[in-house]
């Protein structure tokens, strides 16, 4: 198929031929016994740990359990890696294509990042090609997994250490040989399931998203799964689901009130190696604030957000509960200083709560140059009276008044909403 016709927007990378067949499957397998019966259970099993530790929050437990079970369909409905196609996901509630799209919003979702699967397999061979749109294009990385009781992450390529032809593109080769010198190669291992793929955005309205293929380069070895097969595999993901979702909910969720933890690579638990991580439990009394001090460590790509107590990212299309590292704003001395509140204490750094008394924290440090050798990241916060503010912030914190933050409320809504363009 031609790029002609494998696109279905000269403007957004994301609408792609296999992208609008593969959620029009993953619709149909939410309707199907197997998909009902398996919600059933998840519900019950996620109820009876939510009900008291999240009593405050129960109004969003239907919804997170919507997106919970659309998250574990969408990897199912694109997890035959002898037929693999390049699939979003991990998205709030959109309309595109005529047809409303349930949330697929997991385990501390990041507002700035554009999540791709790519099935893959030992034994077979394959091909990733990724072109930039635009002039600047976004960091990327792309991270070979095996999924156990938890992800195991078996081998992660970012941009920064890729080799990129003239124009920015790049082709990853995946299969079972070493690397043997090859910069752009992930070896598969036994067990190996697919490559998760992050556009790491940071100026959400220029910025665009690689277009990305894939082909197998040997032949599969079966027929294509049926629908039923499709089916059973997502019930079942979301069945086997239940456990580590619950572990990334409650690592953050079960801290001390309002206490952060000293930033660690996130390797240990699955995630991206190279990207290091701090999360808090936040609970702020109505004349509370919490002011946050991080460094930049020489990361590329860094942003701090909030979740609600399911660990679900929080309206950021419509507030400033996340910031990356275009959107915030420096002090004087190039740290970088947060203020979580209820209300808008008049800083351009507002982590908007959204009203929720409790909310998680998170700040992520990711595309570290591998010559960078200056101090490791790092952050400090501290809990003060909202009437307090002025006199405790560091000097040289940027202000912003109410015109200002109408603008950047617009420029995020209208960034987001160029992620389902559609035509």
């Amino acid at each position: 198929m031609t790029r002609e016709e494998y696109a279905l927007s000269a403007e957004n990378p994301l609408a792609t031929v296999d992208q609008r067949a593969l959620e029009d499957l993953a619709l149909r397998l939410a309707q199907r016994p197997e998909l009902q019966r398996a919600r059933e259970v998840v519900t019950m099993l996620w109820r009876q740990v939510s009900e008291y530790p999240a009593r405050d929050q129960m109004s969003r437990f239907d919804n997170m359990i919507d997106e919970y079970m659309f998250h574990y369909t969408s990897r199912a409905v694109n997890s035959d890696a002898n037929y693999p196609k390049v699939f979003r996901f991990m998205a709030p509630a959109h309309r595109w294509f005529g047809r409303d799209l349930p949330g697929s919003r997991w385990g501390g979702d990041s507002p700035d990042f554009i999540y791709r699967l790519i099935p893959t397999g030992h034994g077979g061979r394959y091909e990733i090609r990724c072109r930039p749109m635009g002039d600047k294009p976004p960091t990327i990385s792309l991270q070979l997994l095996a999924t156990r009781a938890a992800p195991v992450s078996l081998g992660v390529l970012d941009s920064l250490g890729m080799t990129l032809d003239p124009g920015g593109e790049f082709v990853i080769s995946v299969d079972e040989t070493a690397a043997d010198g090859r910069s752009n190669h992930l070896q598969t291992k036994p067990g190996v399931d697919h490559v998760l793929v992050r556009d790491e955005l940071g100026d959400w309205l220029n910025q665009k998203p690689h277009d990305i293929r894939v082909r197998r380069l040997n032949a599969p070895e079966r027929a294509p799964l049926s629908e039923e097969e499709f089916a059973q595999r997502a019930a079942q993901f979301a069945l086997d689901g239940v456990y580590y979702t619950y572990y990334t909910t409650r690592s953050g969720a079960g801290q001390l009130p309002n206490d952060v933890r000293r930033p660690v690579s996130s390797r240990a638990f699955g995630g991206l190696p190279t990207q290091w991580g701090t999360k808090g439990n936040l609970e702020l009394g109505d004349d509370e604030a919490l002011i946050a001090t991080a460094n930049a460590a020489g990361a590329v790509f860094r942003n701090v957000m909030l979740t609600d107590v399911f660990h679900m990212s929080i309206n950021y299309w419509s507030s400033t509960s996340s910031l990356n590292m275009v959107q915030m704003a420096a002090n004087q001395d190039g740290r970088f200083t947060y203020v979580v509140a209820h209300k808008d204490p008049g800083v351009h750094n507002w982590l908007d709560t959204n009203g929720l008394t409790r909310t998680i924290f998170g700040h992520r440090w990711q595309s570290i140059p591998s010559a960078y050798d200056g101090e490791t990241p790092t952050i400090a916060v501290r809990i003060v009276k909202f009437k307090d503010l002025d006199r405790e912030l560091p000097a040289g914190v940027r202000r912003m008044d109410a015109a200002a933050r109408r603008e950047q409320l617009a420029a995020r809504a209208a960034g987001f909403k160029r992620r389902f363009i559609d035509r």
